[in-house]
């Protein structure tokens, strides 16, 4: 299972302080549960409610929304061979 992320080679701005709880806050604020109900979660479980807890809240903004069309992009193999036909036309790919 894959965290949408971006990869950065530098910090985008400098952070002091780390939340040692925030993957507790996220699922809790998702599901409902309080922390000693998350803690008591199988480790599937959890890791499957963290990822679209995270999803969930980074679709509530037009810039999370844009976050995870990036993270997408960034995880394809294949190129997508109908845009690349309509920005730079013609041939066969």
């Amino acid at each position: 299972m894959i965290f949408p992320h971006i990869p950065q080679n530098e910090p985008t701005e400098e952070q002091y302080f780390y939340a040692e709880t925030d993957e507790l806050k996220y699922i809790s604020d998702y599901t409902g549960l309080n922390f000693n109900e998350v803690l008591e979660l199988d480790c599937y479980t959890y890791k499957v409610l963290l990822r679209d807890a995270y999803i969930y809240k980074m679709s509530q903004t037009k810039e999370g929304r844009e976050y995870l069309q990036e993270c997408y992009i960034l995880q394809q193999k294949e190129p997508d061979r109908k845009a690349l036909r309509e920005k730079f036309g013609g041939g066969s790919l």
